[in-house]
């Protein structure tokens, strides 16, 4: 991978989410061993500057999901002045709504990460955020391609599937046990790195993470997170806080 000016550039939470989602590819098709890329997430997590990241990911090949991102594209790490200009213009004349997509319709039309992982998680969080005006839930499931959500709206729970759009589905009483939590206190990129190392953490190294679950146990707790890895025949989970403690182990042989 080339470098460039913007190497000393400072990394976003996203940017190193979207380094890992990288090693993690880099992982499964055989380019890094396991160690590798134990070591390398660790230190991406870590990364301060474009630099540190350039040189845990510039020897992998680049998956397609990820090639315009600005971890890979050294032309998009800093935003471009035409795109400021233009916002403000924008700006000034009430359409930046539209512009963006969430105007009039549900979808952001754009290819969506899986959402089994910390950038999807990161991508879900940022979407529902410019939906709902808020990052307020009861609970969320998410699978590889879609998310289930459940949501306060008035005295009702309102369950929404997510998959690049929103759609509410169903809506029920709300029970006087639901409390919300708010998505923006989880630490992302801690939780993505438990996601990478959920399967070897149950003793299943190389099988997928099924789903997620991302819920308060009982009014009043805090909120946990819980990675269900799925391997033939048994099924293990690692749990840890949102901030990234963990809280327990079930392994797949035990």
């Amino acid at each position: 991978m080339r470098t460039s000016r913007h190497s000393g550039l400072r990394v976003r939470d996203t940017d190193r989410v979207d380094a890992c989602a990288l090693l993690d590819a880099a992982r499964d098709n055989g380019q890094l061993t396991a160690n590798e890329h134990d070591d390398r997430t660790v230190k991406a997590m870590r990364a301060k500057t474009f630099g540190d990241l350039d040189g845990l990911i510039g020897d992998l090949q680049v998956p397609a999901n990820l090639v315009d991102t600005p971890v890979v594209r050294t032309d998009r790490r800093r935003r471009s002045r035409r795109w400021e200009v233009a916002a403000a213009v924008v700006g000034a004349a009430g359409i930046l709504g539209a512009l963006v997509g969430w105007g009039a319709r549900e979808t952001v039309g754009r290819p969506m990460p899986d959402l089994n992982t910390g950038r999807g998680l990161d991508a879900l969080i940022a979407d529902y955020r410019e939906r709902y005006g808020d990052t307020m839930v009861d609970e969320l499931t998410l699978y590889p391609d879609y998310v289930i959500i459940e949501r306060q709206s008035g005295t009702q729970t309102q369950r929404i599937r997510y998959d690049g759009g929103f759609n509410a589905y169903t809506e029920s009483s709300r029970s006087d046990k639901a409390e919300a939590f708010d998505l923006a206190t989880i630490d992302v990129p801690v939780i993505a790195r438990f996601i990478a190392g959920a399967p070897k953490s149950v003793r299943a190294p190389g099988s997928p993470v099924g789903h997620i679950m991302i819920e308060r146990p009982e009014k009043g707790e805090n909120p946990f997170v819980r990675i269900y890895v799925e391997s033939p025949g048994k099924t293990g989970y690692l749990e840890v806080t949102t901030a990234g403690e963990p809280l327990r182990v079930n392994r797949v042989d035990e």
